[in-house]
């Protein structure tokens, strides 16, 4: 009896292992084929350099509060955009107010990505419709190239409220934003709340994803044109070849120093990578703080590689030791912020669809840049005794993230 269940797992495991295999293997040829007919090449939106008032929040409590807040405040019309929701009490009280809003008469559209709205329960999704919330699922994977489209996340994170307020950044929603989740402890990351002439381009940019997922076009509505005291420009990315030569192109302007912020450090990208090898050898400073503790599998040991690369060339990486931090930001000297959704990861920039805003005004950066530091502060910086004397668990789950890092 015992050899026959034995015969039986090991026919098991060997369907089970060659289905994977099969898997990979037609995911390989499908991406490679959709890559060479470029069915999902777009070209990034460069929108103009506004001005408007910007605040930078990086507890989650607090955007929680404000954004709930604005979204109570609606007189005419909530667009909605988060990447992922969570199963919680914050969830549901994310989706309790965007019924009650729509029950009270004001236009409510809400996406959220069909891989990040996973959780997302089949009757929480019925009575959103059933309040009158227009919704609707980014990026359906589709026949021919079914893996390749089921890749492609929007990654973006875009709320829009009366055409007055934006909110932009790293944020989404469920209580591990909060700090709640007690595996994770304590959340950093790094959002926007935008007032000013630059909600109109977050405003397009929503329209813009909507129509594309549903065919579907949004009432159009008159964002402000008011201006604000902080110069800035949006840019939405389809594709990273775009987003890797932007960066680059900015590296290369560093005279002094580059501090990159980043929840996964897996930078692939020869482009990126060149450009900071570069300006270590202007002798420009390069901080990178990545997150050791994190809500992902893997990324961590995905991320062992090129912190060796990284340390071999001068440049000095921490980890954060607080929690996890989850902001996706970069300064350079004292003239350029980004912050955005864009993380240094093969995701974000050969997969995802995202959204940047870079921040050319000193006297907002001068503002944000005692937080950038106060997070290198509250980390440790990494050896390459950190990353070279491993155990051997550590040494094999380091060997298949890097088998699998293109889809980390």
């Amino acid at each position: 009896m015992l050899k026959k269940i034995l015969k039986i797992l090991q026919v098991l495991l060997i369907v089970f292992f060659g289905a994977c295999y099969v898997l990979l293997v037609w995911g390989k040829i499908d991406r490679t084929s959709a890559e060479k007919r470029m069915v999902f090449d777009q070209q990034p939106i460069q929108y103009p350099i506004r001005q408007s008032n910007i605040t930078m929040y990086t507890d989650g409590k607090q955007l929680n509060n404000q954004l709930f807040s604005d979204i109570r405040k609606a007189k005419h019309y909530v667009h909605i955009n988060f990447f992922s929701i969570a199963d919680d009490k914050v969830s549901h009280q994310f989706l309790d107010l965007l019924r009650q809003k729509s029950q009270e008469g004001i236009e409510v559209y809400y996406a959220v990505d069909r891989l990040g709205g996973i959780l997302l329960k089949k009757r929480e999704r019925e009575l959103l419709v059933k309040a009158g919330v227009h919704f609707t699922y980014y990026n359906k994977p589709a026949f021919p190239y079914l893996f390749a489209s089921f890749d492609r996340r929007n990654h973006r994170r875009i709320s829009i409220i009366d055409g007055r307020i934006g909110y932009i950044g790293g944020f989404n929603i469920g209580k591990k934003y909060l700090g709640e989740k007690v595996k994770l402890g304590h959340w950093r990351d790094y959002h926007l709340q935008i007032r000013g002439e630059g909600v109109q381009d977050l405003e397009h940019q929503f329209v813009l994803d909507w129509k594309k997922n549903t065919e579907q076009q949004i009432p159009i509505h008159s964002a402000t044109k008011e201006k604000g005291a902080t110069s800035h420009r949006f840019t939405a990315y389809y594709s990273g070849e775009k987003l890797g030569q932007d960066y680059a192109m900015l590296f290369h302007q560093a005279k002094e120093s580059i501090i990159i912020v980043t929840p996964y450090f897996i930078l692939n990208d020869k482009t990126i990578w060149n450009s900071l090898v570069d300006a270590r050898k202007r002798g420009v400073r390069v901080k990178i703080l990545f997150s050791p503790h994190s809500d992902a599998l893997l990324v961590k040991e995905a991320a062992y590689p090129y912190i060796r690369k990284a340390l071999k060339q001068g440049i000095e990486v921490y980890g954060y030791k607080k929690g996890v931090i989850h902001g996706k930001v970069f300064l350079i000297d004292k003239n350029v912020l980004m912050v955005g959704t864009v993380n240094f990861d093969s995701r974000s920039f050969h997969l995802n669809e995202e959204m940047n805003c870079y921040i050319h005004d000193p006297v907002f950066i001068s503002k944000i840049k005692p937080v950038i530091n106060e997070d290198i502060q509250n980390s440790k910086r990494v050896t390459s005794s950190d990353v070279n004397q491993l155990s051997i668990k550590e040494k094999l789950k380091e060997k298949f993230a890097k088998m699998i890092e293109y889809y980390l």
